[in-house]
């Protein structure tokens, strides 16, 4: 009879534990770490066609889209696979949770897409999308002038 009360407290603490972790919510933004994402594309390949190509060669990327404006200006990149190493291990792959957890609380969400906004709004943002909870595909875009 002992064996069988000693059981219970551990089940009992075991059960208000699994609870706990699927109430979580999502934190506040957490606007420096969403910027330093936000600018990573443009850290890592450069602002223009011209920068992009001295760093990654002429296209194709596999695993990487990447778009100019009329004026060769940066304005889109879309990373598909893991090749690309992101700010704070964040990349293709990553859990939904991994995005929660790093980045706060969107200001948009669907169940298959996460889009946050730069500091100073739009239009510079990052998706995210998401296939059976992981990052299935991260996507940039950003201003450009159209000169």
């Amino acid at each position: 009879m002992k064996r069988g009360r000693g059981v219970w407290p551990s089940l009992l603490v075991a059960w208000v534990l699994a609870l706990g972790g699927l109430a979580e919510a999502i934190g506040p933004t957490l606007i420096p770490q969403v910027d330093e994402f936000i600018d990573a594309p443009r850290g890592l390949f450069g602002r223009t066609r011209a920068e992009i190509e001295r760093v990654l060669g002429a296209p194709p990327y596999p695993g990487v889209v990447i778009r100019y404006s009329p004026s060769a200006a940066l304005t889109s990149v879309a990373i598909t696979t893991q090749t690309y190493h992101l700010p704070q291990g964040l990349g293709v792959g990553a859990s939904r949770r991994d995005v929660e957890r790093l980045l706060g609380e969107p200001q948009e969400m669907t169940e298959g897409r996460y889009l946050y906004l730069y500091s100073d709004g739009y239009p510079d943002t990052v998706e995210f999308y998401f296939r059976d909870g992981r990052v299935r595909r991260i996507e940039w875009n950003y201003w450009a002038e159209s000169q």
